[in-house]
């Protein structure tokens, strides 16, 4: 099983169809400069990016021509908005620029199955006009919102955080299992793992007691209902490593990775390096335009 020196990289469901978004994300008070440092473990460096430590990252290259990312928050939560921006910055590979969008109109908080089906139609109608001149989109959302749709309309790599996570986990061999906030979102992180054909790779999905509101307020009480979930699903059910599908918790997973001896993978992280590595084997010139 893979030590705690490996990778780490994001929060998100998904039901099925078009209505694929699911964040435990809600408008909710002011964040600490600090929300993306990672002061209690070896932090991520911005180069190697969703990489194991010591080992480089396949992202555009320093001296090779920039890329301009879109990551897209399928919220309207400028405090959402605000953290997705600052792990971006953070997270981004050498030669990438990232402009961090939220969508207007768009649910404050995605909570709900209403919020779900707005957000995935807010996506796809918005998506195609903010991605003009970028090389390629994020869907900053742990349950992807509009992700297929999406990649459907613009010739450049779309990624969403929630599958770039769970994908990456498959690297470490073995099972991985999802921490979510609240019973209600089980079933929407499975049909998210199912669309994605990766039910044999899933150990469990286990449930917090927690919500957006109360996360923020208290960071220290999240990660501590992180540990408890990835106890349980490293123990119980002998899950391999731990996916974090949410945009706005990259970094937790340094603590938490040391704390259980697994793998963690966030999703924003994860999302970053993948869209690096794709870009490796573009041209500029399939910018949209």
């Amino acid at each position: 099983m893979p030590g705690r020196d490996d990778a780490r990289g994001g929060i998100g469901d998904d039901g099925s169809g078009a209505v694929t978004a699911y964040e435990e994300s809600g408008s909710t008070g002011p964040v600490p400069a600090t929300a993306y440092e990672e002061s209690r473990s070896t932090g991520p460096v911005p180069a190697t990016a969703g990489a194991r430590p010591g080992v480089a990252a396949t992202t555009a290259p320093a001296h090779g021509p920039r890329r301009s990312v879109l990551v897209l928050n399928p919220n309207s939560s400028a405090v959402a908005t605000g953290r997705i921006r600052s792990g971006a910055e953070l997270w981004a590979g050498p030669g990438i620029d990232v402009d961090v969008r939220s969508l207007p109109g768009g649910p404050a908080g995605i909570d709900s199955g209403d919020d779900i089906a707005l957000a995935a139609a807010l996506t796809l109608r918005e998506a195609p006009r903010l991605a003009a001149g970028r090389d390629a989109v994020v869907v900053a959302c742990g349950h992807d919102p509009g992700l297929a749709e999406v990649r459907g309309l613009l010739p450049v790599p779309v990624v969403g955080i929630a599958e770039a996570a769970m994908l990456q986990a498959c690297l470490y061999g073995g099972r991985f299992a999802v921490p979510v906030f609240s019973p209600r979102s089980v079933p929407l992180v499975r049909g998210l793992v199912h669309r994605y054909g990766l039910d044999a790779r899933l150990a469990s999905i286990v449930p917090m007691a927690t919500d957006t509101a109360a996360a923020v307020r208290d960071p220290e009480a999240l990660l501590d209902q992180y540990v408890r979930a990835g106890r349980t699903a490293r123990d119980r059910d002998a899950a391999d490593s731990l996916v974090l599908i949410g945009s706005v918790v990259g970094a937790l997973a340094p603590a938490l990775e040391a704390e259980l001896g697994v793998p963690v993978v966030a999703g924003l992280p994860a999302a970053l390096a993948l869209t690096g590595a794709l870009l490796t084997h573009r041209t500029p010139q399939e910018s949209i335009r």
